[in-house]
């Protein structure tokens, strides 16, 4: 990590902070939530900066392969969207324990 992320991590970090209190309707974030926040960060972090992540070469992946008289067919997703997949997950707020964390106003 350079130093010219600081400022963008510290603004996505911001932002998802301010997402999650404003989903809890709280002033202050639970310590137990600390992991959401981070994985929600790196989600972000990490779909803001794909190109630089995967090379070219990621993104293309082998599909067939022969050698002589052997050929492998090789299925499955390319490695963008295996990454996209992986961000999606992590900024879900599905299967997560933030509702028991929610104040109510009454």
């Amino acid at each position: 990590m350079t130093p010219e992320y600081d400022s963008v991590l510290q603004y996505i970090y911001d932002a998802e902070r301010q997402y999650l209190l404003n989903i809890l309707n709280d002033e202050e974030l639970p310590s137990e939530l600390s992991g959401l926040l981070d994985k929600r960060v790196a989600a972000r972090f990490i779909d803001h900066h794909k190109d630089t992540i995967l090379k070219e070469a990621d993104l293309q992946p082998i599909t067939r392969l022969k050698e002589g008289d052997t050929e492998i067919e090789f299925g499955g997703d390319n490695t963008l969207s295996n990454l996209t997949a992986l961000t999606s997950k992590w900024l879900s707020l599905e299967g997560t324990e933030i509702t028991c964390y929610r104040k109510l106003k009454w």
